[in-house]
């Protein structure tokens, strides 16, 4: 009877999650009720939550460890906690991530994971000062908490503080060698200081161990394109696409790599990818806008342009762009009005 209730659970559970505007919260309540109501051991959610994270279905993990959290007690509450925060991170939902790991912190002041990742929540939010203050608050607790001196590397990296940023990613190496987050962070730090040759070897490092790192293979790929090895570059802007097709970055930057050398069609096709999951971004519209008018596609340059400063009226390049293809065009009078915008935020900024 009891395997009849889990996939009665689990059908309701997936079922929830996928409708459209899911409350989260909605279909954690269900889980609670309907848990108590079967008298589903603790054991059986935890399963369900090893299962649903193997099969990266991380809303669905997200209602089953909250639940969890709402169910038991003492440690199975503290883990379920601190995993639904992580989760919650994960899918990008900030303000339920926050409400986990600060209820535990609530519970725990101390708790190292909790702390972290409540720092981890703020730093997304550009609230780089308090984060800081986080991270720097587990490191007193337990200077060699792995991820929180990752995270602290990133964020002083972000604050341009390259010195600390680099002494912790140090750090991190020396207490785990194999630390793919740190080999491709202080990769990030190095090619930003201009040593190619030393990022190069991280971000290497950080492929040997671990060949679908999306960010390692990403950052490798710029760096190989500002060495003169496009070639090279394209395999790992394929890989990187091929671990996680919804970044928009790698679409991006294999798009203007692909335009640079011609290849118009595969260019056109991650620039409508990275715009798709990524609609606000001006420079890819008017990067996009650009590559179609080069090839003679008018009146598509003339949409993508218009959509750029749809998002931003002062798009410098977006505007010299749009005042050249309207000359092509032979609209002189729009053309010269467009220059009068460019040169007119030109002056002002």
């Amino acid at each position: 009877m009891q395997f009849d209730a889990v996939d009665k659970l689990v059908f309701h559970i997936i079922e929830q999650v996928a409708a459209d505007n899911c409350d989260l919260d909605k279909a954690v309540e269900f889980v609670v009720s309907f848990s108590n109501e079967h008298s589903l051991s603790q054991e059986i959610l935890l399963k369900l939550s090893s299962i649903f994270d193997s099969d990266s279905m991380y809303r669905e993990k997200y209602v089953i460890t909250r639940a969890c959290a709402s169910l038991f007690s003492e440690r199975i509450r503290e883990d379920a906690l601190i995993e639904a925060g992580k989760t919650a991170f994960l899918l990008g939902l900030d303000e339920l991530a926050k409400r986990e790991f600060k209820e535990m912190l609530e519970e725990s002041p101390k708790n190292i994971e909790a702390l972290c990742g409540y720092g981890s929540v703020l730093a997304r939010e550009g609230k780089t000062e308090a984060a800081r203050l986080h991270y720097e608050k587990t490191l007193e607790i337990n200077p060699f908490h792995i991820d929180t001196l990752c995270n602290y590397g990133c964020l002083l990296y972000r604050l341009k503080k390259m010195d600390e940023a680099e002494e912790v990613y140090r750090r991190v190496l020396i207490l785990d060698r194999e630390n793919v987050r740190a080999h491709c962070g202080y990769g990030i730090l190095l090619s930003k200081s201009g040593e190619r040759t030393k990022a190069s070897y991280h971000y290497t490092q950080a492929l040997k161990l671990n060949p679908n790192h999306v960010e390692s293979n990403f950052r490798f790929a710029r760096l190989l394109e500002e060495m003169k090895e496009p070639l090279d570059a394209e395999k790992h802007y394929i890989v990187a696409l091929k671990a996680d097709s919804e970044d928009p970055r790698p679409h991006l930057f294999y798009a203007r790599l692909l335009a640079e050398y011609g290849f118009i069609r595969g260019a056109r096709v991650h620039f409508r990818y990275a715009l798709k999951l990524n609609p606000e971004n001006v420079e890819a519209h008017c990067e996009y806008a650009k590559l179609l008018a080069r090839f003679g596609h008018r009146h598509e340059a003339e949409v993508q342009y218009k959509k750029a400063l749809e998002l931003d009226p002062e798009h410098f390049g977006t505007l010299c762009g749009y005042a050249d293809l309207l000359k092509e065009k032979g609209r002189y009078a729009d053309a010269e009005e467009i220059c009068r915008q460019a040169e007119y935020f030109k002056r002002s900024a």
